[in-house]
């Protein structure tokens, strides 16, 4: 028979995660130390860094297609990465090349989140998450908008193209994903 005895906690679980020089014992979030792991594995796949498993994950899943935008493939390590997209775009921005990895509406690859910006425009869009390229490359407005457009979203259309106007692309180079705070 094993006796179990129990025990008080005797100090508070917020205390213990304080680092040394602050009186606590320095312990670590596990939970938090992953996802920041986690998110510098998925920086290194959205800026698609020269190494094997990013590039078997780029052309075995993402040749044609945004990858926070597409439906979830892969291992459930992978799709586990994936996840925490939201919470990378949250902190990170795009420096655009090509665009065929980054969301036209979505993104923060201009100034601003075009479909935050531009709401009465973002409505009549005809695909919601397509990429800059798709629409930088489309033929005319008929594929990019259900039309007609109200007043209001035209006079949103021209100041879009106004800020877009500003903005490089390049269609030679792969999109780059900085962090909003610097490198």
């Amino acid at each position: 028979m094993i006796w179990r005895k129990k025990v008080a906690i005797l100090a508070a679980w917020s205390m213990v995660q304080l680092p040394k020089n602050k009186g606590g014992l320095g312990v670590i979030n596990l939970r938090i130390h992953n996802g920041a792991l986690l998110l510098k594995q998925l920086h290194k796949f959205n800026t698609k860094q020269d190494i094997p498993w990013v590039n078997l994950i780029w052309q075995s899943y993402y040749q044609q297609k945004v990858p926070h935008a597409a439906r979830e493939v892969g291992s459930f390590w992978w799709k586990d990465i994936l996840r925490l997209h939201t919470l990378y775009r949250g902190i990170a921005r795009c420096i655009l090349g090509c665009g065929s990895s980054v969301l036209f509406w979505e993104d923060l690859w201009c100034p601003v989140v075009l479909a935050q910006a531009f709401r009465n425009l973002f409505t009549p869009a005809a695909n919601a998450n397509a990429s800059v390229k798709k629409i930088i490359n489309a033929p005319d407005l008929v594929t990019i908008f259900n039309l007609p457009l109200s007043e209001q979203a035209h006079k949103e259309f021209l100041e879009m193209q106004n800020l877009i106007s500003q903005v490089h692309y390049n269609d030679n180079l792969n999109d780059g994903w900085v962090f909003r705070w610097g490198q």
